[in-house]
């Protein structure tokens, strides 16, 4: 059994953003971006501590470059938030939870972009990566969220949309390539808030699941 100590229960809410050039744009699949590809690259995101059962919120964090050739110096922050929110649990035992990690869609998007962007940037070695990144316990509500739903045909993720519906919070996550546009117009400041106001959707849910509030 976990032993929740509040002491040693941290969570990390957090949403990435990354960028695909225009002339790669069209895909077959769901997913465009590819961080192995070496003229993609990380925009940044937004993160934000929390301590629940202490009730301690920190001020969210936002990590981000607006050069593609800042993207080394943004995944090297980056890093150090995680490297920072692991030594915020010193003391813990083995039966204390790990650093925990929420958000939407992150253990197939944004922790592998991280880790593979962090080593082709040579931020630093590949196994401390991986620990730092890997190690963590990652709740995905676009998992978590399917038992929310009736009627579900298949195991299948859901989506950011679906599960603001489902819970009623209101909000709407416009589609990610959204950000290129604002990117490629300059609209920084558009992507900054758009991103916070996802990781407080995030938080918003993740309450809203624990409290049996849906």
């Amino acid at each position: 059994m976990v032993d929740f100590d509040p002491r040693y229960t941290e969570i990390v809410f957090f949403d990435t953003e990354s960028y695909v050039p225009p002339d790669q744009r069209v895909s077959k699949g769901s997913m465009i971006y590819n961080p192995a590809k070496i003229d993609h690259f990380f925009l940044g995101g937004v993160f934000c501590r929390q301590f629940p059962l202490q009730g301690k919120t920190e001020e969210p964090q936002h990590i981000w470059s607006w050069e593609k050739e800042g993207e080394k110096e943004t995944l090297r922050k980056i890093y150090e938030y995680f490297t920072q929110s692991w030594k915020m649990l010193e003391g813990k035992t083995d039966e204390n939870p790990d650093l925990i990690l929420c958000g939407i869609g992150i253990s197939r998007h944004d922790v592998p972009a991280l880790y593979v962007r962090s080593v082709l940037r040579h931020i630093a070695k590949e196994e401390e990566l991986y620990e730092t990144y890997f190690k963590t316990k990652m709740v995905d509500l676009s998992n978590v969220g399917i038992a929310l739903f009736k009627n579900n045909q298949a195991l299948y993720p859901k989506t950011a949309n679906a599960l603001i519906a489902r819970l009623r919070i209101s909000s709407q996550k416009a589609s990610g390539k959204t950000v290129w546009d604002l990117y490629d117009a300059g609209e920084y400041d558009a992507i900054k808030s758009r991103t916070a106001a996802e990781v407080a959707d995030l938080m918003e849910m993740a309450s809203r699941i624990v409290a049996g509030r849906f």
